[in-house]
């Protein structure tokens, strides 16, 4: 009985250090409040379970409420338990895109007036709203949004098809008290 309590102390104790020497990542709980958990190895797989949160006093959200765009990188669950794992980038048109460009050594204006800014690598995660509408491209169909199923726009950051590819485009979330409410796929030429 002895011998089991320790180890199992032991054991805590060896998670706590693998998980305080891991990388960061931002995490939105469904209430609300954000806070920092180790981003650990993965299985690559879309559709794991959140890493658990840690407790800690109240934070300022993830992201404020608007529309984000951002690289989808894993989707934990289904609503309305379900959390968005991202990479956050800017995307520019215009001016701004031409500028941005330049600052980056890169051709200006930009080819087809737009440009994507993401100089930082920080994944943030939030959570999925139970009603999340997603709006994506059918690629068969190019090149209007249309609704999809979330069990169908799940399944194709896991294995895209002709028709959704998934987690290799790029998206726009929308936010609303840290929750996401919408994705949108963005058309790129």
């Amino acid at each position: 009985m002895i011998a089991g309590v320790i180890a199992a102390v032991v054991l805590a104790f060896v998670a706590g250090i693998q998980l305080a020497n891991t990388g960061d990542e931002d995490v939105a709980s469904p209430s609300g409040s954000a806070t920092t958990t180790g981003s650990g190895s993965s299985s690559g797989d879309p559709t794991e379970s959140p890493p658990p949160a840690q407790s800690s006093s109240p934070s300022p959200p993830v992201l404020p409420d608007g529309r984000h765009f951002v690289y989808v990188k894993k989707l934990h669950g289904t609503p309305p338990v379900a959390t968005l794992t991202f990479d956050l980038a800017e995307f520019l048109t215009g001016e701004a895109a031409a500028q941005a460009a330049a600052e980056h050594g890169d051709e200006s204006p930009p080819p087809n007036d737009y440009y994507i800014v993401n100089d930082n690598p920080k994944l943030r995660t939030i959570a999925v709203a139970p009603d999340v509408t997603i709006q994506a491209i059918d690629w068969t169909n190019c090149c209007e949004l249309t609704d999809v199923p979330y069990t169908d726009w799940a399944a194709s950051l896991t294995a895209p098809t002709d028709a959704l590819h998934g987690a290799g485009s790029q998206y726009w979330i929308t936010v609303t008290g840290d929750l996401i409410v919408a994705i949108e796929e963005q058309y790129l030429p």
